[in-house]
C-alpha cells in the first residue's frame, strides 16, 4: 500500500494504492492519521480509487482510524470505492458506518 496526503479546506484527502492488507503498511496509515490529529486536522477523505484489494486487517484498520478520528471530534469519510470494496463494506455493514462518496470533491462538501 502507498499513501499520499493533500489538503483542501483544512481537510486531509489520503489517496491510498495498491492493497490494504495490514502489516507495516497498517501502522503507516496510523501514523499519517495520529499525525493529523496532532496538527489539529481531524476531518479526512481516503481516496480509494487506485485500491485493488482489501482484507478483514485492511478493514480494520479503516475502523481503527474512524475511530481515532470520531473520538478526536472528527470524521473520515471514503471516496472513489470500487465494487469490491462496496461489496465488503454492505456485508459487514460498515456501509451504516462509513459515509461514501462518489468523488472525493463530493466528500469533502459534505464536511
Amino acid at each position: 500500500m502507498k499513501l499520499g496526503t493533500r489538503f483542501e479546506n483544512n481537510i486531509a484527502v489520503i489517496e491510498l494504492s495498491g492493497s490494504i492488507l495490514g502489516g507495516a503498511d497498517a501502522q503507516k496509515f496510523r501514523d499519517e492519521i495520529y499525525g493529523l490529529v496532532e496538527k489539529g486536522i481531524k476531518n479526512v477523505v481516503c481516496d480509494l480509487s487506485k485500491v485493488d484489494r482489501m482484507n478483514s486487517s485492511g478493514l480494520g484498520i479503516l475502523i481503527s482510524n474512524y475511530t481515532t478520528l470520531k473520538s478526536n471530534g472528527g470524521s473520515l469519510k471514503l471516496a472513489n470505492i470500487n465494487k469490491l470494496m462496496h461489496g465488503i463494506l454492505v456485508m459487514t455493514k460498515l456501509d451504516s458506518v462509513f459515509e461514501s462518496y462518489e468523488t472525493v470533491e463530493q466528500a469533502i462538501h459534505s464536511f
